[in-house]
């Protein structure tokens, strides 16, 4: 890793939009974000998150030494909880680190549903080139 300048990493905000259009585009099940070798399961305690419609903001814990080598993927994956159908529509992706965006990506539509419960963000940059 000489010659590259990784970023520390003390702040990392994500907010997740849920698509709006379709009838049953939000869900209960628990998404987890996954970040180079790391893992965080969003989801607010006593708080219905994931709905039609509705951005969701997530403060993460940031892990010790942790700089910006790490994100060379930002992938979610919904996982299945309950006997039923339960669909998600990503549509909008912000991503902050100590402040700034470093990935904005709106209009995804993208369905995390049945075999492909999982989605990586389209041209996401942060972190592999070193800057």
């Amino acid at each position: 890793m000489t010659g590259k300048n990784y970023e520390k990493i003390n702040k990392i905000v994500i907010e997740l939009t849920t698509c709006s259009e379709k009838r049953r585009s939000s869900t209960d099940d628990p998404v987890v974000l996954y970040v180079g070798g790391h893992e965080w399961d969003l989801d607010k305690p006593h708080y219905d998150d994931f709905e039609r419609g509705n951005t969701d903001s997530f403060d993460l814990d940031v892990p010790e030494n942790m700089d910006s080598s790490t994100f060379r993927y930002l992938c979610f994956k919904k996982r299945t909880q309950t006997a039923r159908d339960d669909d998600w529509c990503l549509n909008k992706i912000k991503l902050s680190i100590n402040d700034k965006v470093v990935y904005e990506k709106d209009n995804l539509n993208a369905w995390l549903k049945g075999e492909k419960s999982s989605f990586c963000a389209p041209d996401f940059k942060y972190g592999q080139a070193g800057e």
